[in-house]
């Protein structure tokens, strides 16, 4: 089903252009957003998050080396879908902080390491609401909301993309939409400190989500 505008309620990977084509090969640009209807051809209502069929991952910088990967177990979200103009449609998303998992264990098998990073991120929900969502291509936007984070709620911006959408049989034949998002956060903006004489202060927060209509 073609999508012609996209709303993310959370969030993100990026769409990786090919490079290093000829300029005879490379495909035709999208054309500006404003050119797009507005309107989309899917059901208006309330989605929930499918936690079995989604993931969101945060990434970060060890030592100036590789990229530390880690994972929040427990998450929720909700989209509101305005299929006439999914600009004003509504989004809330929210991990818990002490649900990272790093899959590291101690010598006692215990997660101490993903307790410690937990407490660090402030021990409670992280929350993120969108404020206003920008189309940036057929089935593209870029969605920035208020993350709450730490006792402190500061903007941040999500690259999202619509990645497709189908009637599932095995949840109740409703239908499904897919998303992923990409985003990144200067985590010092809301006093997460620790660490930081070894990684970096920029945090990558990456997302693949399906959402069920209610």
């Amino acid at each position: 089903m073609r999508w012609s505008a996209l709303i993310l309620a959370l969030a993100a990977t990026a769409l990786l252009g090919a490079t290093g084509a000829s300029a005879q090969s490379d495909p035709p640009a999208d054309p500006p957003a404003a050119d797009y209807p507005i309107a989309v051809d899917l059901p208006a209502g309330t989605y929930q998050l499918d936690p079995r069929h989604a993931s969101v991952l945060f990434r970060i910088q060890h030592g100036g080396l590789a990229w530390f990967t880690a994972r929040f177990d427990t998450k929720a979200a909700t989209l509101t879908l305005n299929p006439e103009d999914p600009t004003q449609s509504q989004f809330n998303a929210s991990v818990d902080a002490t649900s990272v998992n790093t899959g590291i264990l101690n010598n006692q098998g215990e997660r101490s390491f993903d307790q410690s990073i937990g407490r660090a991120l402030g021990g409670g929900p992280i929350t993120f609401t969108a404020t206003t969502i920008e189309r940036t291509g057929q089935n593209t936007a870029r969605i920035t909301g208020d993350l709450a984070l730490n006792g402190q709620t500061h903007p941040a911006t999500l690259d999202a993309t619509f990645e497709g959408s189908g009637r599932d049989i095995l949840r109740g034949g409703n239908m499904v939409l897919g998303f992923s998002a990409l985003g990144t956060i200067d985590r010092t903006e809301w006093g997460v400190n620790d660490w930081r004489a070894f990684t970096g202060k920029d945090v990558q927060i990456v997302i693949e989500a399906e959402f069920v209509r209610s």
